[in-house]
């Protein structure tokens, strides 16, 4: 079920879904799509933010409580937040990884 919420922000939320979904679909060795992952997902995170700091103004908009809606936003932001910094974790052992497996010749 769709909330409410998500009617008023579709394309951040369409672009919020995709990039969980890649994340959900990322191979731990994939330093190509860690890597990107890690840049969208702080874009994102950015925009995100900015609706959370926009939320008085949107809910008024569209007769919502603001402190739902503000909510709603800032669980996006930390979600994605934290999407960020798992897939430059990630990111950094799948280099060092490579980079072994160089050296030993495989």
């Amino acid at each position: 079920m769709r909330s409410e919420f998500e009617r008023i922000v579709p394309e951040d939320m369409k672009q919020y879904l995709a990039v969980a979904k890649r994340f959900q679909e990322v191979k731990s060795e994939d330093a190509v799509e860690l890597r990107q992952l890690t840049i969208d997902s702080w874009i994102l995170a950015c925009r995100w933010s900015e609706i959370q700091s926009l939320s008085r103004k949107i809910a008024e908009q569209y007769e919502v409580s603001k402190t739902d809606f503000s909510d709603w936003a800032y669980q996006k932001y930390r979600q994605l937040q934290e999407l960020h910094i798992t897939c430059r974790s990630w990111y950094r052992l799948a280099v060092e990884e490579q980079k072994t497996n160089e050296m030993m010749g495989d």
